[in-house]
């Protein structure tokens, strides 16, 4: 039986998206699988180990206010630590528009912007808001390719082997 459209449809809070949040263990919430039952998963490459994330299976659309169109995303990884619990959200859009930061800072606030550069080369933008649930909420926004590589991401602030240990790279 497949889900109503409502279900997959969920708001963007301080700790992730509708129930979709930090802490919490995914395998107890709805629409999440294991990573390894993902049928993209060799489009991606996620560190430190594929046994540590869940996927979204299915369609899904972000809200941020209750008058917003919402944001239809193309994939939700949530990455676990070592006692199960999610530690960090990734949220990849389906489209993207300049006024996305200006969307997000309506909920989070102002944020803070850096330019990330490798090898002195502008590849995009960091947008970082520090919530007062103590959570981070990124946006990177890249140069080139914005549709697939814009990533919206979720972690406790005080959790920096989430920020360096859990990565996920698009596969080339």
């Amino acid at each position: 039986m497949k889900p109503t459209p409502q279900q997959h449809s969920f708001r963007f809070n301080h700790l992730g998206i509708g129930d979709i949040q930090l802490g919490k263990r995914p395998e107890q919430l709805y629409g999440m699988l294991p990573f390894d039952h993902f049928m993209g998963r060799h489009t991606f490459d996620v560190f430190p180990a594929t046994s540590l994330y869940h996927v979204f299976d299915g369609d899904l659309k972000c809200t941020i206010e209750s008058r917003d169109t919402g944001l239809e995303l193309r994939h939700l990884f949530a990455s676990t630590n070592e006692e199960g619990f999610i530690n960090r959200i990734f949220l990849y859009p389906r489209e993207v528009n300049k006024h996305l930061v200006s969307r997000l800072s309506q909920l989070y606030g102002e944020p803070e912007i850096c330019k990330s550069t490798v090898a002195g080369k502008l590849v995009g933008t960091q947008s970082l808001w520090v919530t007062e649930g103590e959570t981070e909420v990124s946006l990177f926004s890249p140069v080139y390719e914005t549709s697939i590589n814009t990533v919206i991401s979720f972690r406790f602030f005080y959790d920096v082997p989430a920020l360096k240990d859990y990565l996920i790279a698009v596969s080339i």
